[in-house]
């Protein structure tokens, strides 16, 4: 596996070698590496992509110094991750070669797509998501791009701006990684302790109890109540949201259309730890 630490060098070795290697297919990720994102790895590669994995904690997304001091990094087991699983190069930049002298989001409005749920709860988050996703395609330049389904919300915001800007480039959605008991996989999951983890597996079973209860004809609202008083009245348990959703738009609904997409969404702090998951109305 190569490694690159400047943009140059990465575009040089994909460049002078892009008719050989067929299609470029990128994962980004920030590191702490679960089976999750080698999923998008083996997803890459099941398409016949020359796969490329970038590791940068992109500090304009946080919301909290805090949270981004927290967010923990395992580069050198991230790299044994990346070989073993067949990727072909990690590009590892930093701020500066990201971001140059002025480590600062740009400013962007997609409507319900970036102004609701996270938006609403962490502003100015998705101005540094699609800062840095701009930025990163620029780099790589790749054919397929593929993110993990747990993140929804970001998902629907990248498909709006590869709409926009990057239409040359195909979107791959890849399906949740959960652990044994439900809970999505997540970088932070490694801040639970056994216990919160335990308590934590309620927010999968919450997004399946709502999911099914409105498969079979329940406004949203009401099954989301009733799941709220079933399932998340637990001390450790403090919930943002939980709503029925367009996975297209992002806005909320009480009842379903044939012909559309919806998914279950949530998040939820347990203890310490801030989690979000979702679940698709129909695979």
């Amino acid at each position: 596996m190569f490694v690159f630490k400047s943009i140059k060098h990465l575009q040089d070795h994909l460049s002078h070698n892009r008719l050989e290697f067929g299609k470029i297919g990128y994962v980004p990720t920030m590191g702490a590496l679960h089976q999750g994102h080698l999923d998008l790895i083996a997803a890459s590669k099941n398409k016949g992509c020359y796969t490329v994995c970038s590791i940068y904690v992109n500090p304009t997304q946080f919301n909290s110094a805090e949270d981004f001091e927290k967010y923990p990094s395992t580069t050198e087991q991230d790299i044994i991750k990346l070989t073993q699983n067949q990727c072909d190069v990690l590009f590892l930049p930093s701020s500066a070669e990201m971001y140059g002298n002025d480590v600062v989001a740009d400013k962007y409005d997609f409507g319900s797509v970036t102004n609701s749920f996270e938006g609403a709860l962490r502003p100015g988050h998705f101005d540094g998501v699609i800062t840095i996703v701009s930025k990163l395609f620029d780099a790589v330049k790749p054919d397929e791009v593929f993110f993990g389904q747990k993140d929804l919300q970001q998902c629907v915001v990248v498909k709006h701006l590869i709409k926009i800007r990057f239409p040359e480039i195909h979107m791959n959605i890849i399906p949740t990684r959960r652990e044994a008991g439900g809970l999505a996989m997540s970088s932070r999951n490694v801040r639970l302790t056994d216990d919160e983890r335990e308590v934590a597996v309620k927010l999968s079973q919450a997004l399946l109890n709502v999911r099914n209860q409105v498969l079979h004809g329940t406004v949203g609202s009401e099954a989301i109540a009733a799941t709220k008083a079933q399932l998340l009245n637990h001390p450790k348990l403090k919930l943002e949201y939980l709503a029925l959703v367009d996975a297209d738009t992002m806005e909320e609904h009480q009842v379903i259309e044939t012909g559309k997409q919806y998914a279950v969404i949530i998040a939820c702090w347990c203890a310490n730890v801030r989690l979000i998951d979702n679940v698709l109305l129909t695979d």
